[in-house]
């Protein structure tokens, strides 16, 4: 069988039947038009239809997308990539199923919620003897793995590790303690010995790949990258020095709620956690080993005041709600919540909750975006992270003997403006925070930002 990296290579581009039109779907199929990708859509909403093709250019087809004819139609017979996003589990695995015993496609990737069918991972249930779906991904795990991610280094609104996790790239909303603002990154280099590359920074509706004479200023967002270990010092160096969360209040049990109170359990925190449905309530307090949980309107001042939410070191919003997310959170903020962290499901409430200055925005869509467009690159792209909504990419690339950058100096490589090295692995294990000097060699792996746009030309570099 054709793999998709020979297709790719061959080809020069992909063919992907995204099957799902939603929040998840609509990214999926951006990042792939960006990438000069040829893209199908399917949803049985029109409504949904209309959304895509009033901002993509991308082919639409109406119909069921587990639909032999549906999918037929859809182009699958020569599609590299079939999609399946769509809010039915059994939708998106019956998809896989058709598209591989019917049109042989390569790459099935479905979005798996349900703690059930994930649970039987380990059975070999997914395989092309059972059920051909050759990546899963889960909203609820990504979203509880990236929350954890931020917990571990207090102050930081995104992470994310690469280079075997010897590498962190971290997001944080710069203080008015920092004592780094107005300095020029070439005086930081030279005078502070700052622990770590600035790789983007987010100032109002600008995304900006920093150079020498850039500088930050308070309330910038900044990404950086650092070595694991130099993280705390990191950290220090912007105005940041706050203790490890120990008490946690989790507003939502749903299925998001529920995978951030296990994985808070795991880490070792205290965890509270609110449900309007009574139901659902015992039925978590069922589940959860070491959770209180609680029944009641994340809205109701009184039960907040009366949980001293001010004396919680996080809290949570994470309930299927946007609008009760961004408002519960700032009623959190009012009673005095050190830090709290909104889900925001839909693209328009990210940015909503970013005007109302909300500490730490977790977004489902982009984090699941990120993880299957990981998947869909693969080759040599090892790990990948998308940033505010997609509007940048943090990759892992690996250069190969033949890349024209094995030997050269990066001052000498010569990339446009919106690509920067944060990072490099080298195959002895030695982790380097380059300079302009730095030579690469074949083989390392290095840490690149990237604006969305340049992610087909990075790939080709290395």
């Amino acid at each position: 069988m054709i793999t998709v990296e020979q297709k790719r290579k061959e080809k020069g581009s992909m063919k992907a039947v995204v099957i799902g039109a939603g929040e998840v779907g609509l990214s999926i199929a951006r990042h792939l038009v960006m990438e000069d990708h040829d893209v199908t859509v399917v949803d049985n909403d029109p409504a949904n239809l209309r959304q895509v093709s009033e901002q993509l250019d991308v082919q639409t087809i109406e119909g069921m997308g587990s639909h032999p004819t549906v999918l037929e139609q859809a182009g699958c017979a020569d599609a590299d990539i079939l999609i399946a996003v769509t809010q039915s589990d059994e939708s998106n695995m019956i998809a896989c199923q058709m598209a591989y015993s019917l049109f042989d496609v390569p790459l099935k990737i479905a979005r798996v919620r349900d703690a059930s069918y994930l649970g039987v991972t380990q059975h070999g249930v997914y395989t092309p003897e059972n059920m051909p779906v050759d990546v899963i991904i889960s909203p609820e795990r990504e979203v509880a793995d990236a929350i954890v991610r931020t917990l571990e280094i207090p102050g930081a609104f995104d992470a994310a590790y690469f280079a075997n996790n010897q590498v962190a790239m971290v997001g944080v909303r710069i203080p008015p303690e920092c004592e780094l603002v107005g300095k020029s990154f070439k005086t930081l280099a030279r005078d502070y010995e700052i622990p770590f590359i600035a790789v983007a920074i987010q100032r109002k509706d600008r995304l900006i790949v920093p150079y020498g004479s850039d500088h930050l200023e308070h309330g910038d967002e900044l990404f950086f990258v650092t070595k694991r270990e130099k993280i705390r010092g990191s950290m220090r160096s912007l105005g940041f020095d706050q203790k490890e969360a120990r008490r946690a209040f989790v507003i939502g049990g749903g299925n998001i709620g529920q995978g951030i109170c296990k994985r808070l359990e795991m880490m070792g925190l205290s965890v509270r956690v609110l449900e309007r449905d009574r139901e659902r309530a015992e039925l978590l307090a069922n589940i959860l080993d070491n959770s209180t949980v609680l029944h009641g309107d994340a809205l109701d001042r009184n039960i907040l005041e009366q949980e001293a939410i001010s004396d919680m070191d996080v809290v949570v919003c994470a309930t299927s709600n946007d609008s009760a997310n961004a408002l519960s959170s700032i009623l959190c903020k009012q009673l005095g919540a050190k830090s709290v962290i909104t889900l925001a499901i839909q693209q328009t409430f990210v940015s909503l909750c970013d005007s109302l200055g909300l500490d730490k925005i977790v977004s489902p869509r982009e984090i699941t975006a990120s993880r299957i467009l990981q998947h869909i690159r693969r080759g040599q792209v090892h790990s990948l992270h998308a940033i505010h909504g997609g509007k940048g990419e943090v990759v892992e690339v690996k250069i190969r003997p033949e890349s024209r950058l094995a030997g050269v100096k990066i001052a000498d490589i010569g990339f446009p403006e919106g690509v920067i090295i944060g990072a490099i692995l080298r195959q002895d294990g030695e982790v380097i925070l380059p300079t302009a000097q730095t030579k690469l060699i074949s083989g390392d792996q290095v840490i690149v930002f990237t604006a969305t746009e340049l992610v087909s030309y990075v790939e080709r570099q290395f």
